[in-house]
């Protein structure tokens, strides 16, 4: 696997339902090849229509990016996200238009193994938000790798214009300990000298050095891995921990999830 693969929405290939997976929702795989230690999937689910994770052997996440679905009896609208803890199983079903919804789940279980067996939903509206986590950088967290019972990270970024500034954009580049996967939500994203818009995602292997920068008119991502982030570690030698910092912008909140009826 390459160590940065990047594969707009164009070239993500319809595919049947992974294993795991049923129900009457179209499926096309960003990342699943047997080579890459994380897989990205997107599911399009009509009205009434549904989408069933589990029980599978490994703990699977489920972003709504756009439309609604109902799930254990709560309305999850787009920027919601819920996992399937291995052993517990899940049906998504289609709201009043047409859902998008991503799936993300490891190539293997993790090597620090939780007792898994639970289902958590987050609904957009109770993701913990974060301003100003850097110059014209906002966040939010949705699964924190800390649930005794599953280790799961997604958090999400947005790089307003104003962070265009030439000090900016010429940051150290940088790499993190963990496998990760990057979806752009919104917005453009820009690496080197070309954009790309939503539906992009990146997959980037441990200890990769890279760089990015929002396209003019910003940039809203989220960022996935299979266990908690350790170190990030910059091109011109700086370290430091990565969850820490998350845990200092939300000064000793966690996400608050629901619980299937």
């Amino acid at each position: 696997m390459p160590k940065v693969s990047v594969v707009p929405r164009e070239r993500a290939v319809a595919v049947e339902p992974p294993a795991g997976f049923s129900g009457d929702a179209k499926t096309a795989a960003y990342v699943v090849s047997d080579a890459a230690p994380l897989h990205l999937c997107l599911h399009t689910i009509e009205p009434g229509e549904t989408l069933a994770i589990g029980p599978r052997a490994i703990d699977c996440l489920a972003y709504v990016w756009s439309g609604e679905v109902e799930a254990g009896g709560s309305c999850l609208p787009a920027g919601s996200s819920l996992v399937v803890e291995h052993g517990e199983a899940l049906v998504i079903t289609g709201g009043k238009a047409v859902s998008q919804v991503l799936s993300f789940t490891a190539a293997t279980a993790p090597e620090r193994e939780r007792a898994g067996g639970h289902v958590h939903l987050l609904p957009a509206d109770r993701v913990l938000r974060v301003p100003a986590m850097g110059p014209a950088i906002n966040g939010g967290m949705h699964f924190d790798a800390a649930c005794p019972t599953c280790e799961i990270w997604l958090h999400e970024n947005e790089f307003t214009p104003a962070f265009l500034t030439p000090e900016n954009e010429n940051r150290s580049a940088h790499s993190h300990t963990e496998d990760e996967i990057i979806f752009v939500t919104a917005g453009q994203i820009r690496l080197g000298n070309r954009l790309y818009g939503p539906g992009t995602a990146l997959a980037i292997a441990a200890h990769t050095m890279y760089t990015f920068n929002p396209g003019p008119d910003g940039v809203c991502f989220i960022n996935f891995r299979a266990a908690m982030p350790e170190e990030i570690i910059r091109a011109d030698g700086q370290r430091g921990s990565e969850a820490a910092g998350w845990r200092r912008h939300l000064a000793g909140r966690r996400p608050d999830y629901l619980t299937p009826n």
